[in-house]
């Protein structure tokens, strides 16, 4: 095939070379006889011009030419100037046309001026090309078989329709140009045609079956095409250029958006994707056409234009920056549309729109997984613009050539989610001068409207939490539609009396009411004075609009409500995203939930009315209160309780560069901090006062009296490394609980092996020493590394105590109190940088690993 355009091509090139060499010779030599000093080559042809009107097959598209003559010299042009290549039809085409055509003419006579030019306009390109060659195309360098797209002879200027007001999309800045109608440019650049060929279609990897369902047309092997019309003689040689004769006339196509405007069955798709448009006041274009036509001048040529960040406008018509929010994926109205992707052209590519039918779109809102909508909202036009935005971002398309039938099954959006489209589902296409359109029997959601996160989108009495979503670019984690997700969001009433964990760990004590401010579209937080020890809420001290610490915080609130998993499965204890515990009871609309704070204050949250949504991957929860994540360390528990005296006693006097409890940078938190702790979940077993003293007596550890008076240094550093080695024994990674579950597993310590000696469990040197536990639902025991054991202790009830080293980004004693008084820099500086959890039970016995 490549030889064969390349014949082609030379013999285009031969041809101006011939006309070159006449002109030359005809100059230069006056005496010598040269054979074409007064004829042309015989192959070379007449003009193009020429060849037609020699024709009598046409008669109709040489009226064209001459009836332009005046007005646009096209005769001139098809005679004598230039290299053109020219796409007409015959008298029995046009005969069919004016049978049935889209414009309703009857006859050449009731074609208007504009018409005319159109048709003349439209099947004519710069350059000649034969239909081979109109596949390749140069963009700096020559790139064979891959143009689907070439620039015509349409002028914008060709036709400025007027539009009256009913015409008009609605919208607060089409509304202005009701009364009086307006001159609008469905578009400001030239309209394109689209060419399938040959060599395109294999190169794209366009099949015949994928080029029926796209164009409704069958087609042969060799078959040409100029959108749906076939090429039926071509590569007519003429001395300026080529002549492709067309089966039908070839009337201009509309842009994708102009033809959802204009198809009666995409009614309220395309208004919904005219909700995001605009008229814009076009300077350039006005000028233009009242130059031309002085004796009828415009005052004012607007252009619609779509909100997009590529190739689209960013700014409303009265210059206000549009929110990245409302910006569609691409600009469906500009026919000289160019994917963004890196080395594409506008020969290269086009656009495509998965467009749903009016009966698709009702079906879904009516009886489909969109009655969430409608019952949100009672509409398509009471969706609002953030939300419709994400239905169609999903169903416009970048690329043509990656949205072909063929390559269905690969199809995904900006957020890597399959869209499960089918070839079945395609009713009728369309191709446009800058893309393709499938109208389908279905819509395709966005991953928004069916996830865990939807109900959160769709409500108005969660927006501090759809706030918290989208500033922390939650939504692509909680559409992850392979994932199961509980998620649990305090609705905007109740979003109140939360304890701040840095002011909790501040001389005055507050709590935050996070509410969303209309005015800003942005969510603000009230700041109340907090007594710990009666539960009383004071007044108000602060009210905080820093949206980086109001981000910070709902991120840390957002981790501690999504469970990944299903709450109703019958345990007790769930895990939330950022390690947290949550306890839960019941299920549905009975689920009562607590976390570790909520737990020790005796305080359940509960599920409100109407508030369980059976999601596509989970299920969520609007709830009465925030989660409270504890608001104690292992330090502070271990510290505070005086039947783990003995124990902490221990833990806290290591010398410096040796500490388990660190208080400093990276390790700021409510307190100290345990130093090994790294971002998970785990266990300390407590052994009680009595096993601990009975250790110390019976040698194998020693208290810190007894390490302090050792006089040798390298023995005295020994007793240190080994009752470190002892206790760090006592935290096991994982954190489990006493709640029901029977079972038996090997869980890590924090201690190494450093030895190559057996061990109960086999563990290799190098690595961590482990523990077995085994429980039967309301006992644990404890199996250790040199076959002793422990019992965890019920009856004191100090077990299944939920803790939380927080990392704060400074010391909270370094900011002033929440109401601004005291020194330091501002409380709303503070930041939460991330935390451990554990689980602490107390048992009847040290644990041993050797």
């Amino acid at each position: 095939m490549k030889s064969k355009i390349r014949i082609h091509f030379k013999r285009y090139l031969l041809v101006e070379l011939v006309l070159l060499i006449i002109g030359v010779l005809v100059t230069v030599s006056c005496k010598d006889e040269y054979l074409y000093d007064n004829s042309e080559p015989e192959w070379l042809g007449a003009s193009i011009y020429d060849y037609l009107k020699s024709n009598e097959n046409f008669t109709y598209y040489t009226r064209l030419v001459d009836d332009l003559q005046e007005s646009d010299k096209y005769r001139d042009v098809l005679s004598k100037t230039g290299s053109k290549t020219l796409f007409v039809a015959d008298d029995a085409a046009f005969e069919r046309f004016f049978q049935n055509n889209p414009w309703n003419v009857s006859s050449y006579e009731g074609l208007s001026l504009t018409q005319k030019r159109l048709i003349i306009k439209f099947s004519m390109i710069d350059n000649a090309y034969l239909i081979e060659t109109l596949s390749n195309y140069y963009d700096g360098q020559l790139q064979e078989g891959s143009a689907i797209r070439r620039a015509t002879s349409v002028s914008v200027l060709d036709t400025v329709p007027h539009l009256s007001g009913d015409m008009l999309p609605d919208g607060p800045f089409w509304n202005d140009h009701k009364n009086k109608g307006m001159y609008l440019l469905q578009d400001a650049t030239s309209w394109p045609m689209v060419h399938f060929l040959e060599g395109s279609l294999k190169s794209i990897g366009i099949d015949d079956a994928d080029f029926s369902l796209i164009t409704g047309v069958e087609r042969n092997p060799g078959d040409a095409h100029i959108f749906s019309v076939k090429v039926k003689e071509r590569d007519i040689t003429c001395k300026n250029g080529y002549v492709h004769v067309l089966e039908d006339v070839l009337l201009p196509p509309v842009n994708v958006a102009e033809y959802l405007d204009e198809n009666p069955d995409s009614r309220i798709f395309s208004d919904l994707l005219d909700r995001f448009s605009a008229p814009y006041y076009n300077a350039a274009q006005t000028n233009a056409y009242n130059q031309v036509n002085p004796e009828h001048p415009i005052d004012s040529i607007f252009e619609k234009v779509y909100y997009s960040e590529w190739m689209g406008q960013q700014r409303y018509p009265d210059g206000r920056l549009i929110g990245s929010d409302l910006l569609l994926p691409i600009n469906p109205g500009r026919n000289e549309y160019v994917s963004s992707a890196a080395g594409s052209s506008m020969q290269s590519d086009m656009a495509a729109i998965i467009a749903p039918t009016n009966e698709a779109m009702t079906n879904y809102f009516e009886n489909g997984a969109g009655v969430i909508l409608k019952n949100r909202f009672g509409s398509w036009e009471g969706v609002p613009d953030y939300i419709i935005v994400k239905l169609l971002n999903r169903h416009l398309r970048e690329s043509f050539v990656e949205t072909v039938p063929g390559r269905f099954d690969k199809l995904v959006d900006s957020n890597n989610s399959p869209i499960p489209i089918s070839p079945d589902d395609i009713t009728s296409s369309y191709v446009g001068v800058n893309g393709v359109i499938y109208n389908t029997n279905k819509v395709y959601p966005p991953d928004d409207y069916i996830s865990v996160y939807a109900p959160v989108l769709l409500s108005d009495a969660t927006r501090v939490f759809n706030w918290a979503v989208d500033v922390n670019e939650f939504d692509l984690y909680l559409n992850a539609l392979r994932s199961t997700y509980t998620f649990f969001v305090p609705t905007d009433k109740y979003f109140e009396n939360y304890l701040d964990p840095i002011a909790y760990a501040k001389d005055v004590k507050g709590v935050m009411k996070y509410w969303y401010n209309t005015e800003t579209s942005e969510v603000n937080a009230t700041v109340y004075t907090y007594d710990p020890l009666t539960g009383e809420v004071g007044d108000s001290v602060n009210t905080i609009d820093n949206t980086n610490f109001i981000s910070n915080r709902l991120l840390d609130l957002l981790d501690t409500h999504i469970v990944i998993g299903d709450v109703e499965s019958g345990s007790k204890y769930y895990f939330t995203k950022n390690g947290n515990i949550l306890l839960v009871d019941g299920t549905g609309a009975d689920l009562k939930v607590q976390a570790g704070f909520d737990f020790e204050s005796g305080n359940s949250i509960n599920v409100v009315e109407d508030g369980v949504y059976r999601q596509e991957n989970g299920t969520t929860f609007f709830i009465d209160k925030p989660l409270q994540a504890p608001l104690q360390s292992v330090y502070g528990v271990l510290s505070g309780t005086p039947e783990f005296s003995e124990f902490f006693n221990l833990l806290s006097g290591f010398p410096s560069g040796k500490e388990i409890f660190l208080r400093t940078t990276n390790y700021y938190g409510l307190d100290f901090n345990v130093e090994f702790f790294n971002t998970f979940n785990y266990t300390v077993y407590v052994p009680t006062n009595e096993a601990i003293q009975q250790a110390i007596s019976d040698g194998l550890i020693m208290n810190w009296e007894q390490i302090d008076a050792i006089q040798d240094n390298q023995e005295q550093a020994a007793e240190i490394d080994k009752l470190e080695r002892f206790l760090r024994y006592h935290f096991q990674d994982n954190s489990i609980f006493v709640d029901g579950e029977t079972f038996y597993k090997l869980y890590q310590t924090a201690t190494i092996k450093l030895d190559e000696e057996a061990t109960q469990f086999g563990t290799y040197k190098d690595k961590y020493y482990r523990l077995g536990v085994n429980s039967d639902g309301q006992n644990i025991t404890l199996d250790t590394e040199n076959y002793g054991t422990a019992h965890l202790i019920r009856e004191d009830g100090l077990y299944n105590i939920l803790t939380r080293d927080y990392i704060f980004s400074n010391s909270p004693q370094s900011y002033r109190e929440i109401d601004g008084t005291g020194s330091g820099t501002n409380f709303e500086n503070s930041t939460i940088i991330t935390s451990s959890t554990a689980v602490i039970h107390q048992i009847d016995n040290v644990l041993r690993f050797e």
